[in-house]
Protein backbone atom coordinates (compact mmCIF):
# COMPACT_ATOMS: atom_id res chain seq x y z
CA UNK A 1 0.00 0.00 0.00
CA UNK A 2 3.08 2.45 0.88
CA UNK A 3 4.58 1.36 -2.38
CA UNK A 4 1.55 2.12 -4.47
CA UNK A 5 0.77 5.87 -2.70
CA UNK A 6 4.26 6.55 -3.33
CA UNK A 7 4.18 5.67 -7.16
CA UNK A 8 0.70 7.78 -7.36
CA UNK A 9 1.70 10.49 -5.54
CA UNK A 10 4.63 11.74 -7.97
CA UNK A 11 2.99 11.95 -10.92
CA UNK A 12 0.16 14.35 -8.81
CA UNK A 13 3.33 16.69 -7.65
CA UNK A 14 4.83 16.47 -11.30
CA UNK A 15 1.33 18.08 -12.55
CA UNK A 16 1.09 20.64 -9.83
CA UNK A 17 4.27 21.68 -10.43
CA UNK A 18 3.85 22.44 -13.96
CA UNK A 19 0.49 24.06 -13.15
CA UNK A 20 2.27 26.64 -11.43
CA UNK A 21 5.25 26.62 -13.77
CA UNK A 22 2.83 27.56 -16.75
CA UNK A 23 0.91 30.21 -14.31
CA UNK A 24 4.26 31.56 -13.50
CA UNK A 25 4.93 31.79 -17.33
CA UNK A 26 2.25 33.62 -18.50
CA UNK A 27 2.23 36.29 -15.37
CA UNK A 28 5.90 36.76 -16.48
CA UNK A 29 4.64 37.25 -20.38
CA UNK A 30 1.77 39.34 -19.20
CA UNK A 31 3.84 41.98 -17.30
CA UNK A 32 6.30 41.98 -20.00
CA UNK A 33 3.89 42.59 -22.90
CA UNK A 34 2.37 45.14 -20.11
CA UNK A 35 5.54 47.24 -19.84
CA UNK A 36 6.98 47.11 -23.61
CA UNK A 37 3.24 49.11 -24.23
CA UNK A 38 3.81 51.17 -21.22
CA UNK A 39 7.33 52.32 -22.18
CA UNK A 40 5.89 52.72 -25.74
CA UNK A 41 2.75 55.16 -24.36
CA UNK A 42 5.09 56.88 -21.51
CA UNK A 43 7.63 57.89 -24.70
CA UNK A 44 4.96 59.29 -26.48
CA UNK A 45 3.36 61.26 -23.76
CA UNK A 46 7.00 62.90 -22.86
CA UNK A 47 7.28 63.66 -26.62
CA UNK A 48 4.04 65.65 -26.98
CA UNK A 49 4.07 68.75 -25.66
CA UNK A 50 -0.19 69.54 -26.99
CA UNK A 51 -0.62 67.11 -24.39
CA UNK A 52 0.39 67.91 -22.01
CA UNK A 53 0.01 71.49 -22.30
CA UNK A 54 -3.67 70.85 -23.21
CA UNK A 55 -4.23 68.73 -19.93
CA UNK A 56 -2.78 71.05 -17.21
CA UNK A 57 -3.97 73.90 -19.61
CA UNK A 58 -7.34 74.60 -18.08
CA UNK A 59 -6.63 73.29 -14.29
CA UNK A 60 -4.12 75.65 -14.13
CA UNK A 61 -6.20 78.28 -15.34
CA UNK A 62 -8.81 76.99 -12.60
CA UNK A 63 -6.34 77.45 -10.00
CA UNK A 64 -4.83 80.58 -11.42
CA UNK A 65 -8.10 82.60 -12.52
CA UNK A 66 -10.58 81.01 -10.56
CA UNK A 67 -9.14 80.48 -7.19
CA UNK A 68 -7.36 83.66 -7.03
CA UNK A 69 -10.30 85.73 -8.37
CA UNK A 70 -12.76 84.72 -5.92
CA UNK A 71 -10.04 84.54 -2.94
CA UNK A 72 -11.64 87.79 -1.54
CA UNK A 73 -15.20 87.21 -2.28
CA UNK A 74 -15.52 83.94 -0.57
CA UNK A 75 -16.37 83.83 3.45
CA UNK A 76 -14.11 81.61 4.60
CA UNK A 77 -16.07 80.71 7.74
CA UNK A 78 -18.14 78.24 5.29
CA UNK A 79 -15.06 77.00 3.78
CA UNK A 80 -14.36 74.24 7.16
CA UNK A 81 -11.39 75.26 7.97
CA UNK A 82 -9.25 74.88 4.51
CA UNK A 83 -7.92 78.39 5.62
CA UNK A 84 -8.09 80.14 2.19
CA UNK A 85 -10.66 79.21 -0.82
CA UNK A 86 -7.55 78.49 -3.09
CA UNK A 87 -6.67 75.93 -0.82
CA UNK A 88 -10.97 74.45 -0.35
CA UNK A 89 -10.76 74.06 -4.25
CA UNK A 90 -7.54 72.40 -4.98
CA UNK A 91 -9.01 68.84 -3.84
CA UNK A 92 -11.41 69.68 -6.49
CA UNK A 93 -8.90 70.92 -8.89
CA UNK A 94 -6.63 67.99 -8.29
CA UNK A 95 -9.83 65.58 -9.25
CA UNK A 96 -10.42 67.66 -12.16
CA UNK A 97 -6.85 66.94 -13.63
CA UNK A 98 -7.54 63.62 -12.79
CA UNK A 99 -10.47 62.84 -15.03
CA UNK A 100 -9.11 64.46 -17.55
CA UNK A 101 -5.77 62.58 -17.48
CA UNK A 102 -7.95 59.66 -17.20
CA UNK A 103 -10.10 60.62 -20.22
CA UNK A 104 -6.52 60.71 -21.90
CA UNK A 105 -6.00 57.18 -21.27
CA UNK A 106 -8.71 55.98 -23.33
CA UNK A 107 -8.34 58.18 -25.66
CA UNK A 108 -4.76 56.46 -26.44
CA UNK A 109 -6.44 52.65 -26.56
CA UNK A 110 -8.94 54.55 -28.92
CA UNK A 111 -6.80 56.07 -31.33
CA UNK A 112 -4.69 53.10 -31.43
CA UNK A 113 -8.08 50.99 -32.22
CA UNK A 114 -9.49 53.25 -35.13
CA UNK A 115 -5.08 53.07 -36.24
CA UNK A 116 -4.97 49.72 -36.57
CA UNK A 117 -2.34 49.38 -33.79
CA UNK A 118 -4.82 47.12 -32.07
CA UNK A 119 -4.75 44.59 -34.93
CA UNK A 120 -0.25 44.49 -34.83
CA UNK A 121 -0.43 43.99 -30.90
CA UNK A 122 -3.54 41.17 -31.58
CA UNK A 123 -0.63 39.36 -34.11
CA UNK A 124 2.60 40.32 -31.48
CA UNK A 125 3.89 37.23 -28.89
CA UNK A 126 2.43 39.13 -26.19
CA UNK A 127 -1.18 38.04 -24.11
CA UNK A 128 -3.92 40.51 -25.45
CA UNK A 129 -4.50 41.66 -21.80
CA UNK A 130 -1.33 43.24 -21.47
CA UNK A 131 -2.51 46.15 -23.80
CA UNK A 132 -5.44 47.02 -21.42
CA UNK A 133 -2.77 46.74 -18.51
CA UNK A 134 -0.34 49.13 -20.33
CA UNK A 135 -3.36 51.13 -21.14
CA UNK A 136 -4.31 51.17 -17.48
CA UNK A 137 -0.63 51.81 -15.92
CA UNK A 138 0.39 54.69 -18.28
CA UNK A 139 -2.52 56.77 -17.40
CA UNK A 140 -2.34 56.37 -13.69
CA UNK A 141 1.05 57.65 -14.03
CA UNK A 142 0.49 60.82 -16.24
CA UNK A 143 -2.10 61.75 -14.47
CA UNK A 144 -0.41 61.41 -11.06
CA UNK A 145 2.65 63.27 -12.47
CA UNK A 146 -0.12 66.03 -13.98
CA UNK A 147 -1.80 66.39 -10.18
CA UNK A 148 1.45 66.44 -8.75
CA UNK A 149 2.10 69.53 -10.88
CA UNK A 150 -1.13 71.06 -10.30
CA UNK A 151 -0.53 70.69 -6.46
CA UNK A 152 3.01 72.15 -6.38
CA UNK A 153 1.15 75.22 -8.11
CA UNK A 154 -1.28 75.42 -5.30
CA UNK A 155 1.12 75.02 -2.58
CA UNK A 156 3.47 78.30 -4.48
CA UNK A 157 0.28 80.17 -4.64
CA UNK A 158 -0.66 79.80 -1.06
CA UNK A 159 -2.55 76.51 -0.12
CA UNK A 160 -0.64 75.41 2.73
CA UNK A 161 -1.11 71.77 3.34
CA UNK A 162 -1.43 71.10 7.64
CA UNK A 163 -1.49 67.41 7.26
CA UNK A 164 2.14 66.75 6.74
CA UNK A 165 3.79 63.83 5.39
CA UNK A 166 0.77 61.44 6.40
CA UNK A 167 -1.60 63.72 4.94
CA UNK A 168 0.54 63.58 1.12
CA UNK A 169 -0.17 59.98 1.17
CA UNK A 170 -3.63 59.61 2.32
CA UNK A 171 -4.32 62.22 -0.31
CA UNK A 172 -2.64 59.97 -3.29
CA UNK A 173 -4.16 56.59 -2.07
CA UNK A 174 -8.26 58.68 -2.29
CA UNK A 175 -6.54 60.26 -6.19
CA UNK A 176 -5.61 56.99 -6.83
CA UNK A 177 -8.67 55.12 -6.36
CA UNK A 178 -10.61 57.82 -8.32
CA UNK A 179 -7.85 57.43 -11.30
CA UNK A 180 -7.98 54.13 -11.44
CA UNK A 181 -12.25 54.16 -11.68
CA UNK A 182 -11.58 56.50 -14.38
CA UNK A 183 -9.14 55.29 -16.41
CA UNK A 184 -11.74 51.78 -16.40
CA UNK A 185 -14.55 53.33 -17.51
CA UNK A 186 -12.49 55.60 -20.16
CA UNK A 187 -10.82 52.34 -21.48
CA UNK A 188 -14.09 50.98 -21.48
CA UNK A 189 -15.50 53.54 -23.04
CA UNK A 190 -13.01 53.50 -25.65
CA UNK A 191 -13.37 49.84 -26.35
CA UNK A 192 -16.94 50.43 -27.42
CA UNK A 193 -16.47 53.86 -29.04
CA UNK A 194 -16.61 53.65 -32.41
CA UNK A 195 -15.30 57.21 -33.74
CA UNK A 196 -12.94 59.90 -31.73
CA UNK A 197 -15.79 62.66 -31.94
CA UNK A 198 -18.54 60.20 -30.25
CA UNK A 199 -16.14 59.51 -27.73
CA UNK A 200 -14.93 62.91 -26.65
CA UNK A 201 -18.89 64.18 -26.65
CA UNK A 202 -19.78 61.57 -24.17
CA UNK A 203 -17.08 62.62 -22.13
CA UNK A 204 -17.76 65.94 -22.27
CA UNK A 205 -21.35 65.67 -21.21
CA UNK A 206 -20.05 63.88 -18.09
CA UNK A 207 -16.82 66.40 -17.30
CA UNK A 208 -19.10 69.65 -16.16
CA UNK A 209 -21.63 67.65 -14.14
CA UNK A 210 -18.86 65.68 -12.21
CA UNK A 211 -17.26 68.89 -11.34
CA UNK A 212 -20.29 70.97 -10.73
CA UNK A 213 -22.56 68.77 -8.81
CA UNK A 214 -20.17 67.94 -6.32
CA UNK A 215 -18.19 69.71 -3.59
CA UNK A 216 -14.99 70.61 -5.35
CA UNK A 217 -15.98 74.26 -5.61
CA UNK A 218 -18.25 74.41 -2.70
CA UNK A 219 -19.16 73.13 0.16
CA UNK A 220 -22.17 70.48 0.49
CA UNK A 221 -23.65 72.66 3.63
CA UNK A 222 -24.60 75.64 1.48
CA UNK A 223 -26.16 73.37 -1.18
CA UNK A 224 -29.62 73.43 -2.45
CA UNK A 225 -31.16 70.02 -0.97
CA UNK A 226 -31.84 69.21 -4.29
CA UNK A 227 -28.23 69.66 -5.72
CA UNK A 228 -27.05 67.63 -2.19
CA UNK A 229 -28.47 64.73 -3.30
CA UNK A 230 -26.78 64.52 -6.93
CA UNK A 231 -23.67 65.23 -4.77
CA UNK A 232 -24.04 62.20 -2.78
CA UNK A 233 -24.64 60.01 -6.11
CA UNK A 234 -21.32 61.36 -7.33
CA UNK A 235 -17.82 59.54 -7.00
CA UNK A 236 -16.45 63.10 -7.39
CA UNK A 237 -17.86 63.92 -3.54
CA UNK A 238 -15.87 60.89 -1.91
CA UNK A 239 -12.81 61.91 -3.86
CA UNK A 240 -12.81 65.64 -2.95
CA UNK A 241 -14.14 65.25 0.29
CA UNK A 242 -11.36 62.13 0.82
CA UNK A 243 -8.47 64.50 -0.14
CA UNK A 244 -9.42 67.38 1.73
CA UNK A 245 -9.37 65.46 4.96
CA UNK A 246 -5.92 64.43 4.52
CA UNK A 247 -4.45 67.29 3.13
CA UNK A 248 -6.27 69.81 5.40
CA UNK A 249 -7.67 68.23 7.96
CA UNK A 250 -10.93 69.17 7.46
CA UNK A 251 -14.36 67.42 5.27
CA UNK A 252 -17.60 67.60 5.73
CA UNK A 253 -18.28 63.19 5.33
CA UNK A 254 -16.44 60.20 7.04
CA UNK A 255 -13.02 58.96 5.78
CA UNK A 256 -14.52 55.87 5.68
CA UNK A 257 -17.19 56.19 3.90
CA UNK A 258 -15.33 57.66 1.24
CA UNK A 259 -13.12 55.24 1.29
CA UNK A 260 -16.03 52.69 0.67
CA UNK A 261 -17.77 54.25 -2.16
CA UNK A 262 -14.42 54.89 -4.06
CA UNK A 263 -13.47 51.09 -3.53
CA UNK A 264 -17.18 49.71 -4.86
CA UNK A 265 -16.56 52.39 -7.67
CA UNK A 266 -13.29 51.25 -8.52
CA UNK A 267 -14.57 47.89 -8.85
CA UNK A 268 -17.72 48.42 -10.97
CA UNK A 269 -15.26 50.82 -13.45
CA UNK A 270 -12.63 48.17 -13.44
CA UNK A 271 -15.40 44.96 -14.09
CA UNK A 272 -16.80 47.32 -16.80
CA UNK A 273 -13.53 48.28 -18.62
CA UNK A 274 -12.32 44.78 -18.26
CA UNK A 275 -15.64 43.45 -19.72
CA UNK A 276 -15.87 46.06 -22.86
CA UNK A 277 -12.31 44.97 -23.61
CA UNK A 278 -12.92 41.35 -23.78
CA UNK A 279 -16.13 42.53 -26.11
CA UNK A 280 -13.53 44.14 -28.33
CA UNK A 281 -11.36 41.16 -28.88
CA UNK A 282 -14.43 38.63 -29.46
CA UNK A 283 -15.25 40.97 -32.07
CA UNK A 284 -11.54 41.57 -33.66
Amino acid sequence: MQGELSRTGAPVAVGASARTGAISTQWAELWRGGWVIFVKHMRKFASNSMEIGGTLGWPILWVVMFGLGMERMVDTGNLGGAGSYLAFITPGIIALTALSGAVNAGMVLLEEKTKGVLKEYFVAPIPRMSILLASTGSGLVKTLIQTAIILILAVVLGARITGGFWGLWGAAIFLLLYVMAFVGFSNGMAARSKSVGGYHMLLFVLNLPLLFLSNALYPLSTMPGWMRVLAFMNPTTYAVDGIRHTLYQTGELPVWLSLLVLTGFVALCSWFGLRSFKRLLEGS
